[in-house]
């Protein structure tokens, strides 16, 4: 099913998304493209440091590996949507309706359920990552990868929304 196209931007707009959900995707997607153009901006000064000026800037391999990582984790929970993602959906989409229904609500509780399982040890290990440090900037690696738990949580959050609007009236406009 196609979501609505909103008049007033010209993109995609899903069927839960409106005022303060639709500024808090916005403001994602801007924090991502931030990430993105410091990749680009780190990248490009690291090539011109080490073949203009012969000199190795070693933070930079460093602050890139934890922009990619931020990157990957930051898109998938809060920029990518489910029907943005790259499914195996043959038989999903044979389903009648109903069927599709089903699937979707076995789907997110299954993937909700698994996450919310792994959040309580993902996160104490999270944690336990103060007291490890980055080799060149001396960061703790508990802020670099505190990403993954915002990703575990959206998840969690995602899943449960979505099975609570697939046991409503409404539920068509979740598959």
């Amino acid at each position: 099913m196609q979501t609505p196209v909103d008049e007033t931007s010209s993109e995609c707009v899903g069927p839960r998304e409106h005022g303060f959900l639709a500024q808090l995707r916005q403001l994602a997607d801007w924090f991502a493209a931030a990430m993105f153009a410091g990749v680009f901006l780190i990248f490009n000064y690291k090539i011109f440091t080490r073949y203009f000026e012969h000199n190795e800037a070693v933070w930079a391999d460093e602050i890139l590996v934890i922009l990619f990582i931020w990157i990957i984790f930051w898109a998938q929970a809060f920029v990518v949507r489910d029907r943005e993602q790259i499914t195996f959906d043959l038989v999903y989409r044979l389903l009648p309706a109903r069927g599709q229904r089903v699937a979707a609500f076995a789907r997110h509780l299954s993937i909700g359920g698994i996450f919310l399982w792994a959040l309580p040890g993902s996160l104490g290990y999270i944690k336990f990552l103060w007291r490890e440090h980055t080799p060149v900037l001396n960061l703790p690696l508990d802020w670099v990868y505190s990403c993954f738990g915002l990703f575990l949580i959206a998840v969690v959050v995602r899943s449960v929304v979505s099975v609570r609007y697939l046991l409503g009236s409404r539920w068509r406009t979740e598959i």
